[in-house]
């Protein structure tokens, strides 16, 4: 399938209407009534659609440039909590992810005794949820149909992350199409250490086996609230990366995977709620990666039309 960039101008009217409906939402921290309530018909496609627009007027709203994907509900484990029936990915973006390693603040990361702390303020009207995730950075394209082998291949670093992930529609209500057009519900991607390859002290096959095996636990001040397992991820990480090259190798307004994306690849527990000063902590273990830990600020705030929710 032979594809390219698309300009605002080249998509529908509905379509145009429907991203900025969602874009004013997201960005004004305040939610609507899901699309699938108001538009008829609505389908995965049309909202792989609107997900094409919503880059682009992104772009051309606030220079908002794309650093990669993110992948949802790859953990099949929760699709009943949420009444879903399919994964599906979105973009991310260069401010959307921030690095959870260096000790200089941001505007929404800053440092306490050398922990950072990262303020979702701007989220607080959107029932921001904890997602623990493995995040993958490319170096080469990947492509539908390769081995799990050939798609390590193109991975030049593995990280441990925290995705902020925030709706738009009342009471996490929605169905899969909602979501892929919604932003695949992507807020933030807070990342740890990234893990070079060329320095894994393991080979192809044990590393392959680790991700699929690790298991994790989810902690808020201290207390596990949750845990879960590589395979929770239709698999592994790994497989969760193939999975979206062979979603986008389908997508007729999207185009593929490029090296310096970075990916992140599903939770690999339940997505539960943040709550202001919420410490939340992971623990790893079968493979080399470092848990996190992470205090939330979460102010709230009134809605773009002056009233509080």
């Amino acid at each position: 399938m032979t594809k390219r960039s698309r300009s605002w101008d080249d998509f529908t009217q509905d379509t145009r209407t429907l991203a900025t409906k969602l874009e004013h939402a997201r960005s004004n921290n305040y939610q609507i009534e899901p699309l699938s309530k108001t538009t008829p018909g609505l389908t995965q496609t049309k909202g792989y659609e609107i997900a094409a627009a919503l880059r682009v007027l992104r772009a051309n709203n606030n220079g908002e440039q794309v650093a990669g994907r993110k992948i949802g509900f790859t953990n099949r484990n929760i699709w009943p909590e949420y009444n879903i029936d399919a994964s599906n990915w979105s973009y991310m973006y260069r401010n959307t992810i921030h690095g959870l390693t260096g000790k200089e603040s941001s505007e929404l990361v800053s440092f306490k005794e050398g922990k950072p702390v990262v303020d979702i303020s701007h989220f607080s009207n959107l029932q921001p949820k904890i997602e623990p995730e493995i995040v993958l950075g490319l170096n080469k394209p990947v492509e539908a149909g390769m081995t799990d082998a050939e798609v390590l291949s193109c991975v030049e670093w593995i990280a441990h992350g925290f995705e902020i992930v925030a709706s738009v529609f009342p009471n996490w209500k929605f169905t899969a199409t909602d979501t892929t057009a919604a932003f695949a519900l992507h807020g933030l991607l807070l990342v740890g250490p990234k893990i070079p390859l060329s320095g894994w002290d393991a080979s192809q096959t044990q590393l392959l086996e680790a991700l699929s095996s690790f298991k994790i636990a989810l902690c808020r001040d201290g207390n596990k609230e949750d845990e879960g397992t590589g395979v929770n991820v239709l698999g592994s990480p790994i497989k969760a990366l193939r999975h979206l090259a062979e979603l986008l190798d389908k997508d007729e307004f999207n185009l593929g995977l490029s090296p310096g994306e970075a990916v992140t690849t599903g939770t690999l527990t339940r997505a539960l709620d943040i709550r202001h000063g919420d410490l939340w902590s992971t623990k790893i273990e079968g493979i080399n990666i470092p848990g996190l830990e992470v205090e939330f600020v979460v102010n709230r705030s009134d809605r773009s039309d002056g009233s509080k929710l």
